[in-house]
């Protein structure tokens, strides 16, 4: 197995596939297809189509064939083009601000009216994607906000004097009517490269202000950077100690761009040239089928099971054929400490988000409860979305949440199946058996004569497994003549009945 971080970039025609391995394990994968271009980042002109004021939200026409959503609470309490200089008057934009008008979206926003939002979440499901009024630019080493004034600095910088450091650097450095982020990749870096960066931020911004000046509304102002360039500009750095790509023109961009940002990094750059594919080398294919698993099995033969609804993921821990050595409590405490590393990984590598129910195996001393506990905060601390946990409950259930911005990656290589439609689970042949009977109840009176039923096989398996005893039964009770095809086209929870007089499909008649 191989040791420590590696991010795989695997680059076909029509998809790009990011993979994150901590120790040769995947931790996260990423996929980009040409018809499901990311569009977080985005900032569109758009245009209000209509406010409800008891949602105290808006949708947003911005070109895209799903509305945009806009919650009061995304709606900025500044205007980022206040100190925009413009060359007409008349040309001079305004954004909506919520501090104008208190919170009632109905005094801040009209049908009609224009404005500039950014996506700050995917379209889900039948949702549209979620947008924002606050504008924000990310940069290498920056994140600005035009409009804002105040300066942070990422939580995951936890050295006070390097904090410190960062925040003065920007303060010396940025405009008054800039806000500024500073990211948690800023860490050790000079007031030199962190200017430079900020620079490029501020002429962006000004290439951003005079698009959406010239172009009418429903128009894409800026689109933020793609899947790879994304991820070598936010999660390539030295905690990364290798990056390997088997694209030979992606990898000359990539290594153009480190050069100029962090040459220090370049050696740890590397162009596949195996004639295997890239994800079989690593052993990732495998990794992925597996994650399209329900269950997980652990270590030591406990296994979690995963089930994801739209309203919440159910995750639930189960001893499995693990009986351990010792007390049941050791054994319970091992199984559930297992599982809370796993479940970080699935978490991450699934992407799931919304709200999380982990059921535990129940655990009798409060000691090791809050070993549990900690050891799943400490595992979340990796996740680079945001989550919130709640104490283990009476239950034994720990809830948390998890930032959802975008589709899982379940969600983007599947789909719904066509026979149960996303259950996962289909009619068994004697309930469709059943179903049958109960079109010949319905049909009894009014239609007599023969009728051929066309059923999958297991269905007309079920029909003849006591011989033709069922099919006379059917024939006495309802006054119907029934033949019984087997059919491999139709699906398991389906059946046509054809009239075997006119050769009509009357399945859908009674």
């Amino acid at each position: 197995m191989r040791n420590g971080n590696e991010i795989v970039v695997n680059v076909q025609l029509h998809e790009r596939r990011v993979a994150v391995l901590e120790d040769g394990k995947l931790v996260e994968l990423f996929i980009e297809r040409s018809d499901q271009r990311r569009t977080v980042g985005n900032i569109y002109k758009g245009i209000v189509e209509n406010v409800i004021p008891g949602l105290q939200a808006a949708f947003i026409e911005i070109g895209t064939p799903k509305r945009a959503f806009l919650h009061i609470r995304d709606i900025a309490k500044f205007d980022p083009f206040a100190d925009s200089e413009m060359d007409d008057e008349d040309e001079i934009l305004h954004q909506p601000q919520a501090s104008q008008y208190g919170m009632q979206i109905q005094k801040i926003l009209k049908k009609g009216q224009e404005l500039l939002v950014q996506i700050v979440k995917e379209p889900i499901g039948t949702k549209g994607a979620r947008c924002t009024t606050q504008l924000s630019i990310a940069g290498r080493y920056l994140v600005i906000i035009p409009g804002a004034k105040h300066i942070g600095v990422s939580r995951k910088i936890r050295d006070r004097g390097e904090r410190a450091r960062l925040r003065r650097t920007v303060g010396a450095l940025k405009p008054d009517d800039v806000g500024v982020i500073v990211r948690t990749i800023a860490k050790g870096r000079s007031a030199e490269e962190i200017k430079q960066d900020l620079e490029q931020l501020e002429q962006l911004w000004k290439k951003i202000v005079q698009r959406a000046k010239s172009l009418p509304a429903g128009s894409l102002i800026f689109r933020d950077a793609g899947l790879i360039p994304s991820l070598v500009r936010d999660q390539f750095s030295s905690d990364v100690d290798r990056f390997i790509i088997d694209d030979e023109a992606e990898y000359k961009k990539i290594v153009d761009y480190v050069k100029q940002v962090a040459p220090e990094l370049t050696d740890r750059l590397e162009l596949y040239r195996g004639r295997t594919s890239i994800f079989d080398s690593f052993k990732i294919e495998q990794q992925i089928d597996d994650m399209m698993r329900r269950s997980v099995r652990l270590p030591d033969g406990g296994e979690i099971v995963i089930d994801q609804t739209e309203a919440l993921t159910a995750i639930d821990v189960n001893s499995g054929k693990f009986i351990g050595r010792r007390e049941l409590e050791d054994t319970v405490l091992k199984v559930n400490l297992q599982a809370v590393d796993e479940i970080a990984r699935q978490l991450r590598l699934r992407d799931i988000g919304g709200i999380i129910v982990i059921d535990f195996i129940d655990m009798q001393r409060t000691e090791n409860i809050h070993r549990v506990e900690k050891a799943l905060l400490d595992a979340l601390r990796k996740d680079r979305a945001h989550t919130k946990m709640l104490p283990m409950n009476d239950f034994g259930m720990i809830v948390l949440t998890r930032q959802r911005i975008q589709q899982s990656v379940f969600s983007r290589i599947t789909e719904n199946c066509p026979v149960c439609d996303g259950v996962g689970r289909i009619f068994s042949p004697s309930t469709m058996v059943a179903n049958i009977e109960r079109w010949l109840i319905r049909a009894k009176g009014s239609f007599s004569g023969g009728a051929m039923i066309l059923t999958h096989p297991s269905v007309a398996e079920e029909f003849f497994s006591e011989g033709s005893e069922r099919i006379d039964d059917f024939k006495n009770a309802y006054g119907i003549e029934l033949t019984v095809f087997a059919d491999a086209s139709i699906p398991p929870e389906d059946f046509k009945i054809i009239d075997g007089k006119t050769g009509e499909d009357i399945t859908e008649k009674y």
